[in-house]
């Protein structure tokens, strides 16, 4: 596919260039970097502090670099701008580039521009989004080599789009703060999946209703020739079903059991939840001209996603599992559904969201034998447990503490940030696993 047309006189400004090795921001600049006039990338971060980053962008002359705070003009005199996800969207600089009319789009939205919504599924949710999205492509794959995946899963669209041929379908995972831009290009994919909605990222939204409002973009801009699968036993989804344009598809979690169980059945996964997740799944890979036996083959295959329950190993007759990426309640109670009673050793701790952690509390105190508190600023909203002053210290005491049968679980549902993030933390847990003797 040729972009240069589109670019090649264009001054474009991006703004946040981001640590993650696949992400939005290293991407959007390798992407842009070749097609453009000028590519200016602007970030709070220091050289110093993006020194890995910058050194794969050396070969472009035509990079120039304002960083440890941004410019005013960097907002005015450009073509366009490509935001992180991250920046806030109420950001004082994209006010000004908004007053200036000046377009304004995430690396999503702009690969959405570039190879349409024909051939994509987009998948969101509060919970359970990071799994269909990995197991749609697995399924994906059973009938098309080439598909891909991208977006909240840590993999910019960008950085496949110039490999994609007409047709190759795409599954893209996207967050709330993805969709936030999906307005402004009035797209939305093809085959649209809604897993559920819970409150959460109440630090980042003044109300839930704006939180929904930004998960509903997913569906908003289909027509009558789209899919939308939405979860008919969530309040909120089912809600939303008066609203959709598109070809609807349901699954209940709770009623659907029967209809599903020849793929639920052979699933590797554990937890309820996962089988509502292989549900939306399979509807969406159904909806691409997948076979159910094509299907099956992916689900028998599959085997989860890191970070969401993930089995690490198993050290004197106890299990370990890294579940770091329940950063709410509802994942964390999910996780500890999913294993017997009083079997448990909980990992938690950390910093709220400004969500209710009071259902947590309850299942927490019924179903987990002990918890182990990392250092956070809602300790004293937690059950009693013992607190910790860092994630070694946890493993060491955790191990102490379990005997054969038991199941040691990190599923905090809460975040360490600004410390560390959800994959970092997950990434330092199961290295501290893996030296267990």
């Amino acid at each position: 596919m040729k972009f240069e047309n589109i670019f090649q006189n264009k001054t474009i400004t991006l703004m946040g260039l981001g640590s993650f090795e696949t992400g939005s921001g290293i991407e959007s600049a390798k992407f842009l970097a070749p097609l453009c006039k000028k590519l200016i990338i602007t970030d709070l971060k220091t050289k110093k502090e993006l020194a890995h980053q910058i050194a794969k962008l050396k070969k472009f002359k035509n990079i120039m670099y304002h960083l440890g705070g941004h410019k005013e003009g960097d907002f005015k005199k450009t073509d366009w701008i490509v935001r992180n996800p991250d920046v806030p969207w109420d950001n004082k600089f994209l006010k000004i580039a908004r007053k200036n009319k000046i377009p304004i789009d995430n690396d999503v939205t702009l690969f959405l521009r570039l190879y349409g919504v024909g051939d994509v599924i987009g998948v969101t949710g509060t919970r359970g989004k990071t799994t269909t999205t990995y197991l749609i492509h697995k399924m994906l794959l059973e009938k098309f080599p080439n598909a891909q995946i991208g977006g909240n899963v840590g993999k910019s669209p960008l950085s496949f789009l110039k490999k994609l041929k007409p047709g190759d379908p795409v599954v893209l995972e996207l967050s709330s703060f993805l969709l936030h831009d999906f307005k402004q290009i009035k797209k939305s994919p093809h085959i649209s999946v809604w897993t559920n909605l819970f409150a959460d990222h109440l630090n980042k939204y003044n109300n839930l209703l704006e939180y929904i409002a930004d998960k509903r973009n997913v569906i908003s801009f289909q027509n009558k020739n789209d899919f939308a699968i939405l979860n008919a036993d969530d309040l909120v989804t089912r809600a939303h079903e008066i609203k959709v344009k598109a070809q609807l598809k349901k699954f209940s979690p709770k009623r659907n059991k029967k209809k599903f169980a020849k793929f639920t059945k052979v699933s590797k996964l554990i937890g309820e939840h996962n089988n509502a997740n292989i549900m939306s799944a399979v509807l969406a890979s159904q909806a691409m001209g997948v076979s159910d036996t094509a299907i099956i083959r992916a689900i028998r295959k599959f085997k989860g996603v890191p970070y969401r329950l993930e089995f690490i190993r198993e050290v004197g007759g106890v299990k370990w599992f890294n579940d770091s990426t329940a950063t709410s309640p509802e994942a964390t109670i999910s996780a500890l559904k999913a294993f017997p009673k009083n079997k448990i050793i909980l990992i938690s701790g950390g910093n709220s969201k400004g969500l209710d952690l009071g259902k947590m509390c309850e299942v927490i105190e019924a179903r987990a034998k002990e918890i182990i508190l990392m250092p956070g600023n809602v300790t004293d909203e937690l059950p009693l447990g013992i607190e910790v002053k860092n994630l070694k210290q946890a493993v060491k005491i955790a191990q102490s503490l379990a005997i054969k049968g038991d199941i040691i679980l990190l599923s905090p549902g809460l975040t360490w940030l600004p410390r560390i993030n959800e994959f970092a933390r997950g990434d330092e847990f199961v290295k501290l696993v893996e030296r267990l003797d």
